[in-house]
């Protein structure tokens, strides 16, 4: 049928039908062919096994040890609780108190009086020698009477009025000067020694000396005009000191080597140790520490300055007329002793004490008593204000 439609149509519109299946055959004998007349690849040589390795026995391995069993962990221990610290007052600044307010000063060994001011310090000196002066007066009296001069005067027995009134106005008047001009001066030397003296007990020793000597300025001539009406050689202070004033103002300051030197030890010993004791003890601000305090204080110093006192004693109460007259310090000392023995210079040593014990707790408790009064007043005008 091929052929007859091939034949049958025109020569121009001829177009040669290959059959594909008869196209595919030369090619696919052609790559036969070719295939048959490439040489075959030549078969790979056998490759000899290597000299056989006579079989060697294994090595024993060891059998491993057996761990060790940890040891268990004893249990962590529950960290502990710490127990809820109770809150603490907080610690005030001592030499820097609050508005008015008197701080907690147990155991620093400031006292009220380092927080007043010049004027109220004085104020407060004024009051606690003037106090002290007037309950102590009779001991003063059995003292001087014990450590002046033999005389018939003074061997007379003297009556309890006597002993509680002679010199009793020289005593209180000039009380008041004395102890504030000492006070005021003891706390304005301690204020300007903290810069430079770093030691409180120190400057407690420097500044209560200090303060003792600036109020022998006023105790020297209150003790010239009132010891020799307490020993009985005048009939009251207005003969006294006219008696004194007739050498010349210098009359009224006779015996002030010997004050200063029994008055400024005394002063500064007894002081320190009762702001010692204070601190040591860690006593609180109270009238009866001040008072047991103070008096221990007073005592110690007393006993150990007693010989001091006897000079300063003879030596204001001799009078014009006695034929052995005292003149200096040293020169006194040394007379008694040799005179009358080194025991005369402990005379009146019980009396002296008995009475400058209480002295020295009263003059301390009542100045800071009336130290902390006066700053709680402080504090309640500063309330009121606000």
């Amino acid at each position: 049928s091929a052929l007859l439609s091939h034949a049958a149509t025109p020569p121009e519109e001829q177009v040669e039908v290959v059959d594909m299946d008869d196209a595919a055959v030369p090619e696919a004998a052609e790559a036969q062919a070719a295939a048959e007349a490439a040489p075959a690849d030549p078969a790979p040589e056998p490759v000899a096994d290597p000299d056989p390795v006579p079989d060697a026995e294994p090595e024993p391995v060891p059998e491993p040890e057996p761990e060790p069993e940890p040891v268990p962990e004893p249990p962590a221990e529950p960290e502990p609780v710490p127990d809820a610290e109770p809150e603490l007052p907080p610690v005030p600044e001592p030499d820097v108190p609050e508005a008015g307010g008197a701080p907690d000063t147990t155991g620093t060994g400031v006292t009220a009086a380092d927080q007043l001011t010049f004027g109220e310090r004085m104020a407060c000196g004024s009051a606690a020698r003037l106090v002290a002066s007037v309950v102590l007066h009779p001991f003063d009296t059995l003292r001087t009477r014990a450590q002046a001069r033999k005389r018939a005067s003074v061997y007379a027995r003297p009556s309890v009025i006597d002993v509680c009134t002679k010199g009793l106005i020289p005593q209180a008047l000039l009380a008041m000067p004395a102890g504030a001009v000492q006070f005021a001066t003891l706390e304005y030397v301690k204020e300007g020694l903290a810069g430079t003296v770093k030691d409180r007990t120190a400057r407690n020793l420097i500044a209560s000396a200090v303060g003792a000597v600036a109020a022998s300025s006023i105790r020297v001539p209150q003790e010239v005009i009132k010891q020799p009406v307490q020993a009985g050689l005048y009939p009251n202070a207005l003969a006294s000191a006219r008696s004194a004033l007739r050498r010349g103002p210098r009359g009224l300051y006779r015996g002030l080597g010997a004050t200063v030197v029994r008055d400024a030890p005394w002063n500064s010993l007894g002081f320190t140790i009762w702001q010692l004791l204070r601190v040591v003890t860690r006593a609180p601000p109270s009238a009866w520490a001040d008072l047991v305090l103070g008096g221990v204080g007073g005592a110690v110093a007393a006993l150990i300055l007693t010989p001091m006192d006897v000079v300063k004693t003879r030596l204001m109460t001799q009078s014009a007329s006695d034929a052995v007259q005292y003149s200096g310090l040293a020169s006194t000392f040394s007379r008694i002793a040799k005179e009358e023995g080194a025991g005369a210079l402990f005379r009146g040593a019980v009396p002296r004490v008995l009475y400058l014990a209480p002295l020295a707790a009263l003059v301390y408790a009542v100045y800071e008593a009336a130290a902390r009064q006066l700053l709680k007043l402080k504090e309640r005008r500063e309330e009121a204000a606000e």
